[in-house]
């Protein structure tokens, strides 16, 4: 039986419960609920989670830079992860999302010192 199957038996026989046991039931269904949030959020950090992709626009792009849009627009060729819509641009959050992962890595690896220099140490 899956969870969802199991959750619809529960929720069919509620009509049979007690008062007592009613009132038990709200805050385990309370920490069912924030269960099920808490997996999706993580399932949506991984990237494992079905279908999480959504569009942003050019103002979206320009907050999460730090930027003005028209900064944005005037560099839309360095996101690769971006897509005209008739005159506007639209970009994929997941793609943005790598995007920056990938940049920061960049940018880590060349703060690290090189073999060379730490040979000559």
């Amino acid at each position: 039986m899956t969870p969802g199957q199991q959750l619809q038996k529960l929720l069919a026989e509620i009509p049979s419960y007690e008062a007592a046991d009613l009132i038990g039931l709200l805050p385990l269904s309370a920490a069912l609920q924030s269960a099920i949030y808490a997996r999706i959020l993580a399932l949506q950090y991984e990237g494992t989670f079905p279908n999480t992709d959504y569009l942003l626009n050019t103002d979206d792009i320009a907050k999460r830079l730090n930027k003005s849009p028209k900064w944005v627009r005037e560099n839309i060729e360095s996101f690769p992860f971006g897509f005209p819509v008739g005159s506007e641009h639209r970009f994929s959050a997941r793609g943005f999302d790598e995007w920056i992962k990938e940049h920061r890595a960049a940018k880590m690896a060349a703060a690290l010192p090189s073999e060379r220099k730490q040979h000559e140490r």
